[in-house]
């Protein structure tokens, strides 16, 4: 307005039509019906962000018309928190709560044995760390430094309770708001380095989904089945590829959302460790980005080498041989100690005789709410 602030006519106004034949603004929030689309009185579409772009595209000598994030990354208040998506699917959240994703990053006072963890180890004031990382094999753990957050060089063992002999070489510099976090919370919001939610939530593979909560419409909510594979595959690319976002700051998709192309998003694919040039060639292609995320669901079940230095010192790491991986019971047991108590712990079968892992509806594939680990082919008998 003339006093220079932001009032509803910036964007709205009352004299534009109010349905168009085309989305006018983002997938979270469109609302079709019966061919048209709810215009919300824009005083321009703005699917991709177009309107907010006038204002929040910075310097136009120093940037192009295209902002370095997309928007609508930003609107947190899309996000609904997974706690939401209990009262109608108990089930799929009760196998989620449990999973590695839900537990990828937790509060000290949330980790039960913190307190038991040796203080030598953690190398900084215990009252400065903020965030736990890992809960199967190994602990990081993140801490305040000159008004950031940073990854502490030390690694924990769950299992042994010990420090790790390794020490990372390049923790003081490792930031954990440009390096971690945007694979690690749920929802991260750049422009103030805030998060919906702690560790991968169901919207960081569903999307923001507030809308459909409070409509229980299909259409507010991203189905990984209903996309085409390759789309569906870059969701858990986004994560488990490496690269860095449109403003080379951070190493993470800032802005992407499951059923984006990545491509849009991501880029500066380097080798994880173990690749070589049957399985890497360095064309910044889709089909590489996809060849790393195939070669990293064969490593799962690596026996060694799963901490972070595992992708970071990649130029070190020898390709692991096939003793080097853990059987489908070992893995079990790294977690389920007690067999010794088991009934039938001569047993010559395997757990996943009886403990089968939880299947899709259409029981072709596992569910990945659960464990995520490929224990047997699920189309055999």
């Amino acid at each position: 307005d003339h006093e220079g602030k932001i009032t509803c006519l910036t964007c709205h106004s009352p004299h534009r039509n109010e349905t168009a034949t085309e989305a006018w603004v983002a997938p979270s929030i469109d609302r079709a019906s019966g061919g048209v689309h709810l215009t919300f009185l824009l005083i321009t579409p703005n699917p991709r962000g177009e309107l907010c772009k006038r204002c929040h595209v910075r310097d136009q000598n120093n940037f192009s018309s295209q902002p370095l994030h997309e928007v609508r990354s930003f609107e947190s208040r899309a996000y609904s928190g997974s706690k939401a998506c209990l009262s109608c699917h108990p089930d799929v959240f009760k196998q989620w709560k449990i999973s590695p994703h839900a537990l990828m990053i937790r509060t000290p006072q949330d980790l039960p044995d913190f307190g038991n963890i040796p203080v030598n180890g953690f190398e900084w004031p215990i009252e400065k760390i903020r965030y736990v990382e890992g809960a199967h094999f190994v602990h990081r753990f993140v801490a305040e430094s000159s008004g950031t957050l940073i990854v502490l060089p030390r690694i924990f063992d769950i299992a042994k309770k010990v420090w790790l002999p390794v020490r990372d070489y390049g923790w003081q510099k490792r930031f954990w708001f440009k390096q971690c976090a945007g694979c690690h919370t749920t929802g991260f919001d750049p422009e103030n380095e805030s998060f919906v939610e702690y560790g991968v939530g169901c919207e960081a593979c569903h999307g923001p989904s507030l809308n459909h909560v409070r409509t229980q419409s299909p259409n507010f909510v991203v189905h990984p089945s209903r996309l085409s594979p390759e789309r569906s595959e870059m969701i858990c690319e986004s994560c488990h590829t490496s690269g860095v976002d449109n403003s080379g700051k951070y190493h993470f998709p800032v802005g992407y959302k499951p059923g984006d192309n990545i491509a849009s998003f991501f880029s500066g694919l380097t080798p994880k460790p173990g690749q070589d040039s049957s399985n890497f060639k360095g064309d910044e292609s889709i089909a590489d980005r996809h060849r790393q995320w195939e070669f990293i669901k064969t490593r799962l079940f690596l026996a060694n080498g799963l901490t972070c230095n595992y992708c970071q010192n990649f130029r070190e790491f020898k390709t692991a041989s096939g003793s080097d991986f853990l059987s489908h019971d070992q893995y079990c047991l790294t977690c389920h100690t007690d067999r010794d108590q088991h009934p039938f712990k001569n047993s010559s079968g395997k757990c996943i005789s009886c403990h089968e892992p939880s299947k899709t509806a259409s029981g072709t594939a596992f569910s990945i709410h659960d464990h995520k680990f490929t224990f047997e082919n699920p189309l055999s008998p």
